[in-house]
């Protein structure tokens, strides 16, 4: 009985596997992603300075605007707040309505021509005056805090944390904005320039798009025409070499036309080369050869990867309008 058994299981999985039309497999992939605060791209930003930890607050001052953006799509104009033309001094000072320095601070920007004032308070470890429910921005990785136990966990402070609050002040409209801690691994009393580069990136992702790093689910069928070559092809996504996956699918299409996998899987190589128009296109063959809760999911994530395209770039909805998401 028991190998009897044993035998029906993997035979089991490929039916199992043929039904919902496909296994799955999942690839790294980059998209891009709107500001987390606030759109500043061609615009003057005024960097103030940087309150706190004496170790950090200064060479993190001077890496915001050593390292700000200049790439095309997402560049600004970083400036010293303590440079610009005045009778009086800047007093280090957290963006606090109602602070009559910030006042100050909004008046010599504006008499400046600013459009956005960022400012920048290093916290200390102890310090619990942000905690919040939001995620934090730009974490690494294999760093899955939230704010509320990173202000908490001790863990997170033995392997090494930079945390800074930042806030942005909308100079034009005369308020202050939303702010955002930015925590980034980095020894707190000895900052090396590594760390401050990563800190100053980092924080610039609070008013400029940026790359985010996703995983995209691929399907892997088996005992269909094609279906090796499929795998063939979800393995070199799987490795980040997105190119020759869509190269061995798109061959796939041409022996077999009506293969919704490889249709499906092009879809989501359409996503990573930004090819919004050609995803929605394959995502929908793939649906009207085969409605898959794996395909009606795709669909949803390549409109809501299109979206947050549009906005990170501030371009216009696309011609055939969203189908899959609403705002």
């Amino acid at each position: 009985m028991e190998s009897s058994c044993s035998y029906c299981r993997p035979i089991c999985c490929i039916v199992f596997c043929l039904v919902i039309g496909g296994c799955r497999s999942a690839a790294p992939i980059y998209v891009w992603t709107p500001p987390k605060l606030a759109p500043a791209v061609g615009s003057k930003v005024a960097i103030a300075p940087i309150r706190g930890n004496s170790e950090i607050a200064q060479p993190l001052h001077d890496a915001m605007l050593r390292n700000q953006p200049r790439d095309s799509g997402r560049s600004v104009l970083a400036i010293d707040a303590q440079q610009l033309p005045s009778g009086e001094t800047i007093r280090l000072v957290s963006a606090v309505e109602g602070d009559t320095s910030d006042i100050a601070l909004m008046t010599l920007a504006r008499r400046n021509d600013i459009d956005f004032v960022l400012v920048g308070e290093v916290l200390e470890s102890s310090d619990r005056r942000h905690r919040a429910s939001n995620p934090l921005p730009a974490m690494p990785e294999k760093l899955d805090l939230s704010v509320e136990n990173t202000a908490t966990d001790s863990s997170a402070d033995k392997r090494g944390l930079i945390r800074v609050s930042w806030s942005l002040m909308d100079v034009r409209r005369g308020i202050p904005l939303s702010g955002l801690p930015v925590v980034t691994p980095g020894n707190p009393s000895q900052p090396d320039d590594e760390a401050i580069a990563l800190a100053a990136s980092s924080a610039w992702e609070l008013v400029v798009p940026h790359v985010f790093r996703d995983h995209a689910e691929l399907t892997a069928p088996r005992l269909v025409f094609g279906s090796g070559d499929i795998r063939k092809g979800n393995a070199a996504a799987a490795a980040g070499d997105w190119n020759t996956a869509e190269q061995i699918w798109r061959a796939i299409l041409q022996r077999h036309p009506r293969n919704h996998a490889a249709k499906h899987n092009l879809a989501v190589a359409a996503v990573a080369r930004q090819d919004y128009s050609a995803a929605r296109r394959f995502i929908a063959e793939a649906l009207a050869a085969r409605s898959t809760q794996l395909y009606r999911s795709t669909a949803v994530w390549i409109e809501q990867s299109q979206r947050d395209y549009h906005t990170a770039f501030g371009l216009p909805d696309p011609p055939e309008g969203w189908a899959a998401t609403s705002r």
